[in-house]
């Protein structure tokens, strides 16, 4: 009886650590990575109203590819609210190559995108 009562713990304790960690996103491969970061970078404007203000930042994202291959900010982060609202905004419009990232759905990206009016 106890052999049964400790096999069923067992199991019920494997069964419950599983399902807590399902739904966690899996961290992108170097390749992935680096493949969102260029085609962000690529695509992703300065802002005019940051050109205007003579205004520099990074800006922070955490992305998340999702299963149709569109990128999810999953978090943002800047000093500057307007410029964290955009960058959030103008990548989760960006949908050009989403039938090659749908490949790689659940995977989750860092990135750090600096915003210097040298590179303008």
């Amino acid at each position: 009886m106890k052999t049964r009562i400790a096999t069923l713990m067992m199991v019920l304790g494997i069964f419950i650590a599983t399902t807590a960690f399902a739904s966690e996103p899996v961290p992108a491969s170097k390749a992935v990575s680096k493949s969102v970061a260029e085609y962000i970078e690529k695509n992703l404007d300065y802002p005019e109203f940051a050109i205007e203000e003579k205004f520099e930042c990074c800006v922070m994202a955490e992305i998340t590819i999702q299963e149709d291959g569109t990128f999810l900010v999953t978090g943002c982060n800047c000093m500057d609210k307007r410029m964290k609202k955009y960058v959030a905004k103008a990548i989760y419009k960006m949908d050009e190559k989403s039938d090659y990232y749908a490949q790689f759905a659940g995977q989750q990206i860092y990135m750090k995108i600096i915003f210097d009016l040298k590179l303008v």
